[in-house]
């Protein structure tokens, strides 16, 4: 729970749909692989790329959506990490609570990292939609800001 904190200190389980997180299991530790990308009409319209590491989900919010052409960039903003069950979560997070909106499930499947380093994460994703390899690159400008680029 301590990956959760950030998480779970920004919403009221009360008063949102969004789920609380469980205690993985041993499969659900080591299934490092699945992601989704859920997109998210809050205050402005997103989409949040998640990916499963180490029994959470690494997400970050893209404002203009995955890259969809080999070469084409889009800012990743890195946000907390979410808990596992998020992978499933569709729903309206109500006006008031952290991300108030609809969450849509855009697309999902797995993927597989090439490399990662704590600034660079190259993956290849399998999903419904989005197929192909990808990288992370952590910008430098922002603690949290980085490049998300299609490369085949």
């Amino acid at each position: 729970m301590k990956k959760l904190k950030d998480y779970m200190g920004k919403r009221n389980f009360l008063n949102t749909p969004e789920p609380f997180p469980g205690i993985p299991n041993k499969t659900e530790m080591e299934g490092d692989g699945r992601f989704v990308v859920q997109e998210h009409h809050a205050r402005r319209l997103h989409w949040d790329f998640r990916l499963e590491v180490d029994g959470v989900l690494k997400s970050w919010a893209l404002p203009k959506g995955l890259p969809r052409e080999n070469g084409e960039r889009r800012l990743a903003i890195e946000v907390e990490d979410h808990p596992l069950e998020y992978l499933n979560f569709q729903g309206v997070i109500p006006e008031g609570n952290y991300g108030a909106g609809e969450v849509i499930i855009w697309d999902r499947g797995f993927y597989a990292f090439l490399e990662k380093t704590s600034r660079k994460i190259k993956i290849v994703l399998s999903g419904e939609l989005i197929r192909g390899a990808y990288v992370l690159i952590k910008t430098g400008k922002e603690e949290n800001q980085w490049l998300m680029v299609k490369y085949q």
